[in-house]
């Protein structure tokens, strides 16, 4: 029995090598069962897709794959598969990520969002709704990451200041060291000067225990200390929540979105009715309901709202501590100081970027892009021209006296953003993800495995588009949950694109409700980088992250068909079959060659 127990923790020890091994293995008989070039292909599809849910590999790493195996196994020549990981799409994220770097070196960020605290108030649930609105609105442009590990530590102040709490202080320098771990874990890069505050267990891993609150027994009764425990969760978890949800509101907020982008772009070429203009134009009234239902089921879960609880006066020590937290706010914003030159000029060229962005091409009017030969500018053009300003623009305020003071020093002026930092901060394995999804699609396009999957799909043509669209979005959301929502989109949308035009349905109205899908991951602490940074905090269970985040997985199917079948059938014409898809349909649903599988001769 002792040795059986020694060979399986010896199996568990080396599970990541052994999945490496077996899981090529067992999926070798696809190659030999199906057509020859679409065998192999969807051969090379699940071995990524086991080893990005499994994480048998890193994800980068697993989404350089094609690079190997397309050329070795005939599907695509090398330098067709290369070039997908430098798209234009690429380059309009990396250009997100690059002005997200500069808004966190200036902390435009903090300031921000210490106003929009000042000016919502101090009460709990107007705090949470202030966290939710702030940190979705920063979501829209830095990752979720970033959001949740700046907004996280504010909110943590200023529930002491209300409550009173002293916690046991960890040392600052391990305590670093646990976040900057448990970040990398998930992929991402860190934000150190936000991290640090965060709580975490040793050795970076989250227990599934409670912090207990320090609040004094004599001066509180215990429904009032249940009280604070519920609000402290509230706040905390409505954070990761509103991150998630934030992302979804423009085209570089989260990964997934731009996987839509190139893929519709390598599916679809004739596709051009999906850009940052249309998309925000879609996606932000969905985010605002969905942060307004998402506020309202967390204030009733954790803080009770009640019509009679509004007309109560509030007792002494609830109105002295917010007067403590709206202090605390103030000094926290008056801590950042006066508005520095360079906080003007990033927050400038940010608007500069989204206001560029948005107008390029909003499909209602004519976009300053109609000025420019029709096809040559994208939004990657907009948002690196931007960036490349950030590289050289001053952080200092110029003076025209300097260039005539000839005693004047004459130090280097610093730009709004050096190359450095920008290494430092940028996640550049999301841009190898992103091109490893755009390698899987074309190959998947190339090798016919597309049409053969819109083959198998005949039993679905029956099914009303409505049904399809909820039952897709519920089957997205919870898969998402044990997934990274990169990989899934990546493996979802070939299938969705393919059963749409089975359906005879335009293919947004499916592939937009799998994109944003798989971005609402609430239920448990690994579903995303952000909820594994809240549950981290050790104040919340896994119990409480599936209370609340079932009802909001499923708000957010029901927002999402909403959604698709009023505002966004105008916005995407979504109420036709295209033209495009009819040549993308055209090239599918020709009858597959009847040749026998002529694998093993090939190789």
């Amino acid at each position: 029995m002792a040795a059986l127990v020694a060979l399986a923790q010896k199996a568990w020890s080396a599970r990541q090598l052994l999945l490496l091994v077996l899981v090529p293995l067992v999926l070798l008989p696809l190659v030999f069962a199906l057509p020859p070039k679409e065998g192999r292909c969807l051969f090379v599809v699940l071995v990524m897709a086991v080893y990005w849910c499994t994480e048998a590999l890193p994800l980068a790493v697993t989404a350089l794959l094609p690079i190997v195996l397309f050329p070795f196994l005939g599907i695509l020549p090398s330098n067709q598969v290369c070039s997908q990981y430098f798209l234009d799409t690429n380059f309009l994220f990396l250009s997100g990520l690059v002005m997200a770097s500069a808004i966190e070196e200036w902390n435009l960020h903090r300031r921000i969002a210490l106003k929009v605290l000042i000016l919502v108030g101090v009460q709990p649930t107007r705090l949470i709704l202030g966290m939710m609105v702030t940190t979705a609105f920063l979501s829209m442009w830095l990752s979720n990451t970033a959001s949740t590990a700046m907004m996280l530590p504010i909110a943590s102040a200023i529930l002491k200041s209300l409550f009173g709490q002293k916690e046991l202080q960890k040392d600052p320098g391990r305590q670093g060291e646990e976040n900057a771990a448990a970040v990398r874990r998930n992929g991402l890069h860190t934000v150190p000067t936000e991290m640090q505050f965060l709580a975490s267990t040793e050795g970076g891993h989250a227990e599934e225990s409670e912090v207990q609150l320090d609040l004094p027994a004599d001066s509180m009764e215990e429904e009032e200390k249940e009280y604070h425990k519920n609000v402290w969760k509230g706040f905390l978890i409505s954070i990761p929540y509103s991150a998630s949800i934030g992302g979804t509101a423009t085209l570089t907020g989260t990964a997934p979105n731009l996987i839509l982008l190139g893929q519709l772009k390598s599916f679809f070429p004739q596709c051009d009715v999906v850009n940052f203009g249309s998309w925000f134009i879609f996606a932000f009234p969905l985010m605002l309901l969905f942060l307004l239902v998402g506020w309202l089921w967390i204030s009733f879960l954790y803080v009770g709202i009640s019509f009679r609880g509004w007309r109560k006066k509030k007792s002494e020590l609830r109105a002295d501590a917010e007067n403590k937290a709206r202090a605390l706010i103030q000094e926290e914003f008056q801590n950042l100081g006066p508005t520095k030159f360079a906080e003007q000029a990033v927050f400038i060229l940010f608007c500069a970027f989204a206001v560029l962005l948005f107008s390029r091409d909003p499909k209602f009017i004519p976009g300053w892009a109609s000025f420019f030969t029709p096809g040559f500018i994208s939004d990657a053009v907009t948002g690196v021209t931007i960036v490349i300003i950030l590289f050289f623009f001053p952080s200092q305020k110029p003076s025209f006296k300097w260039w005539f003071d000839f005693k004047a020093p004459t130090t280097k002026t610093e730009p709004l953003l050096s190359w450095k930092k920008a290494q430092e901060t940028v996640p550049w394995n999301i841009i190898l993800l992103l091109g490893g999804g755009f390698a899987m699609a074309k190959g998947c396009e190339e090798s016919g495995l597309s049409s053969w999957i819109g083959g198998q799909l005949h039993p679905l043509e029956h099914v009303p588009p409505v049904l399809a669209v909820l039952l897709i979005t519920i089957v997205i959301s919870f898969f998402t949950e044990f997934a990274s929502n990169t990989a899934t989109i990546i493996i979802f949308l070939p299938i969705l694109a393919e059963l749409a035009i089975r359906l005879r349905v335009h293919p947004l109205y499916l592939m937009i409700p799998g994109t944003v899908g798989c971005s609402y991951a609430f239920m448990l602490p690994v579903s995303t980088p952000p909820n594994s940074i809240a549950f981290a905090s050790g104040h919340l269970l896994v119990k409480d992250m599936v209370r609340t985040g079932l009802l909001m997985n499923l708000m957010g199917v029901l927002l999402l068909s909403l959604a698709m079948n009023t505002w966004a059938q105008g916005i995407f014409q979504l109420g036709t079959f295209p033209d495009w898809a009819n040549i993308h349909e055209a090239n599918v649903t020709a009858p597959p060659p009847t040749s026998a599988n002529d694998t093993v001769r090939t190789l």
